[in-house]
Order: structure tokens, then C-alpha cells, then sequence
């Protein structure tokens, strides 16, 4: 499983996930850390993967080599095409990636896609979002009342801190199969980037004393109750 999240700000786009890949295939079930933000600076293109994760890695891989710079204006047909040609003979197949397009010389400076694959049915779905915010892994997290309740349409630096809060309280509400980290990238009008260690240790440090603090706000406050009768 996986958390992820999109948002657009007034300067660009953030795009943030938790990094536990789960082991797959025959043996004793395990994870291990890694990206799940697959990033090709060159092309200016950053695809987050979900669901099956090799499978979906394969998918991101191939959109991003195999996409002709003559669809990238209408890039969705050549999408769901490319990522029907990947998934073709394999069975139980789920794929969900959020695809990003940096787009520097335009404003919001990034176009943002939503890919899936056997969550509705097993063709390959793929639509524009074109503001707001979205997640993809775990769509049931109850911590994505982070996103619905907190997000407004502001710069995207002061938006990694929510995006970051949101991943990290995910790991805590489904430890056993999100976890192993942040990463974080950002597209404005310079181009892509993706947080340094550094950046992502501080956010995870704010995020702990965030969670500690409101949980302090409830326990900690006093009051006097009166009761009706009736």
C-alpha cells in the first residue's frame, strides 16, 4: 500500500509520498525503503506509482520513454495506450500513478495526470486534474481529512508542510504497510526538484511535534460541564 499526494499552489505543484515497498512474490512477506517517484529531469516529467509496484514502476518508465514530444500537449491517449501495451497478458493488474508534466514556461508552471489500471476495471484509465488536489495508494487513510480539510490554493513551499503531515500520519493510521519515509518534489517555473535529506528530516520533525501538540489541545483542556435534564 502507499500514500500520495498532489497539490497544485499559486507557483507550481507539489507531489509527496511515503517510500515501504512491499516485497513481492513467493517467501516471507517483508518491505523495504525506497522512491516511488520515478523522475526524469531532462524531459521534465515525475510519475508517482502505486498499487503493484513493480508493475506500476514498469508503466512510469515506459510513459516516460515512450511518450512522443508531439502528444505531450494531448498526452492521454498515448498514455492508456502505452500503459496498455505494458500490462498486456498480465493478470491481476493495479496500477495508479500520479503523472506530472513540469511546464516552466506557462503557468501553474505543471500539468498534473491521474493514471489507473484495475481499481474500476481493467482498462487504463487516465484523466487531467487540473487544480485542486489529489491522492492515490491508500484512498481510505482517514488522514487524508489533512487534505479535504486544510488545503487552500497557496505557494507550494507553504504547502509541504500539510502534504507532509498527510503522508506521515497515514504511516501511523497503516504502519504495517505505509511507511519507510518522505519524499517530496516540487515544479514551479524553474523546473523540477526533489527535497534533499535535510529538507525531509525537518518537515518529519515538525510533523511529530504537530501530532504531539494536538493531541496535548485535547487532553489538556479544561472545562467546566453543566447537564440538562432533558
Amino acid at each position: 500500500m502507499t500514500m500520495q499526494v498532489a497539490m497544485f499552489g499559486t507557483d507550481g505543484l507539489l507531489l509527496a509520498s511515503d517510500m515501504r515497498v512491499m516485497k513481492q512474490g513467493l517467501g516471507v512477506r517483508g518491505d523495504y525503503s525506497a522512491s516511488k517517484i520515478v523522475i526524469n529531469y531532462e524531459r521534465g516529467i515525475a510519475i508517482s506509482c502505486a498499487q503493484d509496484m513493480v508493475l506500476a514502476k514498469r508503466v512510469a518508465k515506459a510513459v516516460i520513454s515512450d511518450l512522443k514530444e508531439s502528444d505531450r500537449e494531448y498526452p492521454i491517449a498515448a498514455i492508456e495506450k502505452i500503459t496498455a501495451r505494458i500490462v498486456e497478458g498480465i493478470d491481476r493488474k493495479r496500477v495508479e500513478c500520479l503523472i506530472v508534466f513540469s511546464e516552466p514556461s506557462a503557468r501553474p508552471f505543471a500539468r498534473l495526470f491521474y493514471l489507473q489500471l484495475g481499481l474500476v476495471d481493467s482498462d487504463a484509465h487516465c484523466d487531467q486534474v487540473k487544480r485542486g488536489s489529489v491522492e492515490a495508494g491508500d484512498g481510505e487513510n482517514p488522514a487524508i481529512f489533512w487534505r479535504k480539510r486544510y488545503y487552500r490554493k497557496t505557494p507550494i513551499r507553504s504547502l509541504a508542510p500539510l502534504a507532509a503531515h498527510l503522508i506521515l500520519s497515514a504511516q501511523k493510521l497503516n504502519n504495517a504497510a505505509i511507511g519507510g519515509g518522505l519524499e517530496m518534489l516540487l515544479s514551479d517555473k524553474a523546473g523540477l526538484f526533489h527535497l534533499d535529506d535535510n529538507s525531509v528530516n525537518a518537515l518529519e520533525e515538525a510533523s511529530a511535534s504537530w501530532d504531539k501538540r494536538i493531541g496535548g489541545l485535547f487532553a489538556g483542556h479544561k472545562q467546566r460541564f453543566t447537564f440538562s435534564q432533558t
